[in-house]
């Protein structure tokens, strides 16, 4: 076993790298270079070409890409991403804090609709094809197809104007206190929410209806074990498994950073200023906010192979025997 967590954690990292190349090559073939892509027009259409042979120097955009390249990833493996292009501030000062506002609406997202989408699945599974079944997956479907546009404006509409409860709008600044940020998040997460309740639960009814099929089950029920004893310690547990990479993934989603939602609300978190960051075109910002978004799937899909590791004791034979 300790052999495939080894065989996995190299993987992740070699996908790392990948990724990596993938992002700044991303950059490279735009037209021109990082400096023509942050410069306007007017300001092109005012330097001189010595005085932009000057400024790409002290850049460093005039040494080969494959360098420019290997001082970055040495950079951002460390979690130095270099300097913006148009004030010179550090990048990281610039993308920490909307980094810690998107992990915070994902963890509280997290912390809610993982609970209650495995109530939702459980009920569902447990009375597949009645009343209950049919209303928990038709308000999925309903769901999980609604935009986060939509449904986030409706609540602002109803919990913001005609109900005044809470802000329809994030003002707070993105280095602002976390409490503050508890405090102000209650829409954005509800936003977020509805749909990962809903992909969420679908998934788990989905996997538990196949264990309950399962011929482990039946053997189990034909010993006499309670069905309650069924469904909580042999069937949940295995349903989990299948679920896991993808409920991973859609956490990962979650810490790259809701685009919409952080939009919708103004949430200064990492969607929102990799958006504010294209607008400027400040390259290395891009360039660190899609690093750390793939970072972040990179980690959610390795955690989610060692915890099928640990629940399924096939994999474990299976590496055991690798």
């Amino acid at each position: 076993m300790l052999s495939a967590i080894l065989r996995r954690i190299g993987l992740s990292f070699l996908i790392l790298i990948l990724v990596s190349l993938f992002v700044f090559a991303a950059t490279e073939i735009l037209p021109g270079d990082a400096l023509d892509v942050s410069l306007t027009d007017d300001d092109l259409a005012v330097l001189t070409p010595e005085q932009l042979a000057e400024m790409r120097a002290a850049l460093g955009l005039d040494r080969p890409a494959a360098v420019r390249y290997i001082d970055w990833l040495s950079g951002a493996l460390v979690g130095d991403f270099g300097t913006t292009i148009l004030t010179g501030a550090p990048v990281g000062d610039i993308i920490w804090g909307p980094l810690r506002n998107s992990i915070l609406l994902a963890v509280l997202t997290t912390l809610v609709a993982v609970p209650v989408a495995m109530v939702i699945g459980i009920i569902a599974a447990w009375w597949r094809d009645r009343a209950p079944d049919a209303i928990v997956s038709t308000g999925a479907v309903v769901g999980y197809s609604l935009p986060e546009f939509v449904s986030g404006n409706a609540l602002i509409l109803l919990f913001a104007i005609w109900l005044p409860i809470f802000p329809a709008t994030i003002t707070l600044y993105t280095q602002g206190p976390m409490l503050d940020m508890l405090v102000v998040a209650v829409l954005p997460v509800a936003t977020i929410i509805i749909g990962s309740i809903a992909y969420l639960s679908r998934l788990l009814r989905l996997g538990l209806i196949e264990s309950l099929a399962s011929d482990y089950v039946e053997r189990a029920r034909l010993a006499g074990v309670p069905e309650r004893r069924i469904v909580f310690v042999h069937a949940v547990p295995a349903s989990l498994v299948p679920t896991l990479n993808a409920a991973a993934l859609y956490v990962a989603g979650l810490l790259s950073g809701i685009v919409v939602v952080e939009t919708v609300f103004a949430w200064p978190g990492l969607g929102l200023e990799l958006i504010n960051s294209i607008r400027k075109r400040e390259v290395t910002v891009v360039q660190a906010a899609v690093f750390l978004g793939a970072v972040g799937v990179i980690i959610m899909n390795l955690l989610a192979d060692l915890s099928i590791i640990a629940l399924d004791p096939r994999v474990r034979r299976g590496a055991g025997r690798g």
